[in-house]
């Protein structure tokens, strides 16, 4: 049989994109196809059809099987040394599933729909194959004046999506950002269009408003659902003529700005919900793109935190023990590329100088997982007190994601679920009770 492992920069094509890869990221980067039915030895002899380097590696360690009628591949044991991990527990076997993490011996690799190399996708947003076909249509939208609508969870990129948009443009005026929760309502208006000096007490001297400020550029309004109806409705005449109104003027000035809108969540469930025009919906939605999660792109994980790090510690990176790597693609990520940044920075300020980054560098809700034992396997026969009502409120309050209400009260996804296993927590009824993921 011919080997399925091949180099990282091989092409992804026909239906092997449905059918997924075993994207090995550490220690070096290889990719085994997993759509072609068959059977493959996993170890370090060369007789193996997945030849794995290191003493940590049995000659035969584990073996990766797929019936001709089957749609998920299998992993098991071939009573290996070391054993093999999936999702940080201990396995004689296990079907894999899109997004686990395995582990054999001294090598981590993620099962992923798509693979290809990382890299530089758009100015300054970087990830693989998976990130580069969600975002593909933007490199042609960027130098029209189509209207963009970005979607993703909080600290998914969405800004750095945005100025990869305007840089690639063309366009010469500034790149502005405005986050429109945080304006008041009763100052939106006046930090939107501008006005003019003495137009109201303290306004000592003119300002042209965020939409003339970015003239000949891009500008980006984060957040957009939660403006208030009535300054919606300003926005929408605005758009629409492409000329605002400053405060304290009798005449429109025009302006010529591109602009980009973000949000957490489709802006069609704000219209339903009545928090947001219909009509202005309808003129900003000239292409939607969202970007997926990070735990939605595991394999981004490592070679995304190494490029944080090299940019930190100026070029050089250290070495990285296995079970660090395994708890960086177990995690869950709730804050998403944001959150992985400020623990590249963490890291790379505590433990500067450090030849090797180590598991127990990393803070415990990183690693729990990657540490679980057979006992762990079992549902929880107590619970915390304070834990379990804590998690409930902040399953309340993120409309039930708990991934995002574990990380609230400090705890691991694993442990929220087993808390809830303990008293029979209703998930799906938190659901319903909660407000819409913030």
């Amino acid at each position: 049989m011919v080997t399925t492992v091949t180099d990282a920069s091989s092409s992804l094509r026909g239906s092997h994109a449905r059918a997924g890869f075993l994207v090995w990221v550490f220690p070096q980067p290889q990719n085994v196809d997993l759509s072609i039915p068959g059977e493959w030895r996993i170890g370090r002899d060369q007789s193996c059809e997945i030849c794995l380097s290191g003493t940590d590696v049995s000659r035969r360690h584990a073996v990766l099987g797929r019936a001709s009628d089957a749609t998920k591949t299998t992993l098991a044991d071939l009573g290996s040394r070391n054993g093999i991990r999936v999702n940080g527990r201990r396995v004689a076997s296990a079907e894999l599933d899109d997004g686990d993490v395995i582990r054999v011996g001294g090598w981590v690799g993620v099962v992923t729909c798509k693979t290809g190399v990382f890299g530089e996708i758009l100015p300054g947003l970087w990830g693989g194959d998976g990130l580069a076909a969600a975002v593909a249509l933007l490199r042609n939208a960027a130098t029209s004046d189509l209207p963009i609508i970005l979607e993703g969870e909080t600290g998914s990129g969405k800004e750095v999506a945005a100025r990869g948009i305007h840089n690639l443009s063309g366009r010469v005026g500034p790149f502005a950002a405005v986050n429109c929760a945080a304006l008041p309502e009763g100052l939106a208006e006046s930090e939107f269009f501008g006005y003019r000096r003495g137009a109201f007490t303290g306004a000592d001297r003119a300002s042209p408003g965020l939409f003339r400020g970015a003239e000949g550029g891009t500008l980006l309004l984060d957040e957009v659902a939660e403006l208030p109806l009535g300054v919606q409705a300003k926005l929408l005449r605005v758009l629409e003529q492409r000329e605002v109104l400053p405060l304290g003027e009798t005449r429109p000035v025009p302006f010529d700005a591109r602009i980009v809108v973000a949000c957490q969540q489709p802006l069609r469930g704000d219209v339903a919900a009545g928090r947001f025009r219909a009509d202005l919906l309808g003129r900003l939605d000239g292409l939607t793109v969202r970007l997926p999660a990070l735990r939605e792109r595991r394999a981004d994980i490592l070679p995304l935190f190494s490029h944080f790090l090299r940019s930190l510690c100026g070029g050089w990176v250290p070495a990285l023990e296995t079970s660090f790597v395994e708890r960086l693609c177990l995690y869950d990520w709730p804050f998403n590329v944001r959150e992985l940044l400020l623990q590249a920075r963490r890291l790379a300020t505590l433990f500067k100088g450090e030849s090797t980054l180590l598991g127990r560098h990393l803070p415990e809700r990183i690693g729990e997982q990657a540490l679980s034992s057979p006992a762990d396997a079992a549902p929880a026969t107590s619970t915390d007190p304070v834990e379990l009502p804590a998690l409930i409120s902040a399953l309340r309050s993120s409309g039930g994601n708990v991934s995002r209400a574990a990380a609230m009260i400090g705890i691991t996804r694993q442990r929220a679920y087993r808390l809830m296993d303990a008293q029979s927590v209703d998930l799906q009824g938190l659901r319903k009770q909660g407000d819409p993921p913030a």
